[in-house]
């Protein structure tokens, strides 16, 4: 778990370097707006979220939860909160260090601590999504992590990276619209001009709509993922409500 977290900070020093000339902003994309949410944070949430209950039944402790005088609903949503609190602090702890390590030394970048923060939002966000729907996960099957890993290569990997409407089913689609609206990601060309590095890999079509007023605009985007979160939630408390938790016995041994 900790060299999942450090992976970034690790990456953005080997960067800086083998390659002292990177610009900052552009190692910033790479590590801070692509690698950590497509890779890092849904696999933090998933590791955390899909056990919440799954990993007491296996360990045989539920049953010692569920005496006490709390219903299985209230166990979920406390596991829960829990899971969603412990993978928002580890992101954003990979998120700082990896910023510190891309602008350490250059004190003329001044915009860096409030992109971090702003970073660190926006991720935050995407966390609570993902651990609301990978603990949901963690209830339909017992094969969570694998059917995890299978939907973040497919779904947050594969199709939020094609240019089409599919990509309106994936978290990160609507991240990425939150993050392009709220900052500037727009580099230097080596032969003059300058570009936007997120419009480019995002495949947001800037040219016929610099505004992306065609996209759902950033309210809704929070208000969709949230209300994702939410009913992924409340299909799980519903699970919990009529499900019966077993455990293997000596006698069932």
């Amino acid at each position: 778990m900790v060299v999942l977290v450090l992976l970034p900070l690790m990456l953005a020093t080997i960067s800086r370097g083998t390659d002292p000339g990177v610009a900052g902003r552009v190692l910033e994309f790479d590590l801070a707006f692509m690698f950590i949410p497509q890779g890092l944070l849904p696999l933090l949430a998933l590791i955390y979220a899909s056990g919440v209950l799954q990993d007491e039944q296996e360990q045989q402790t539920i049953t010692y939860l569920l005496l006490r005088p709390i219903s299985k609903p209230l166990l979920y949503v406390v596991k829960l909160l829990a899971a969603i609190t412990a993978t928002v602090l580890l992101a954003w702890v990979s998120i700082a260090l990896t910023y510190a390590a891309i602008y350490a030394g250059h004190i003329h970048q001044t915009d860096a601590v409030p992109r971090c923060l702003q970073a660190c939002l926006i991720d935050g966000l995407a966390v609570v999504t993902y651990c609301c729907l990978f603990g949901l996960l963690g209830l339909l099957t017992r094969r969570a992590l694998i059917a995890g890993i299978v939907y973040i290569a497919l779904v947050e990997g594969l199709l939020a990276n094609l240019p089409f409407a599919i990509r309106l089913i994936t978290v990160i689609y609507y991240t990425r619209l939150i993050a392009y609206r709220a900052l500037p990601f727009v580099v230097s060309r080596p032969l003059g001009g300058s570009r936007n590095i997120a419009a480019d890999a995002w495949h947001f079509h800037v040219s016929g709509d610099p505004t992306l007023a065609h996209d759902p605009h950033t309210w809704l985007c929070v208000a969709l993922l949230l209300g994702g979160g939410s009913l992924c939630t409340a299909a799980g408390l519903l699970l919990c409500r009529n499900r019966e938790f077993h455990v293997k016995t000596a006698d069932k041994a």
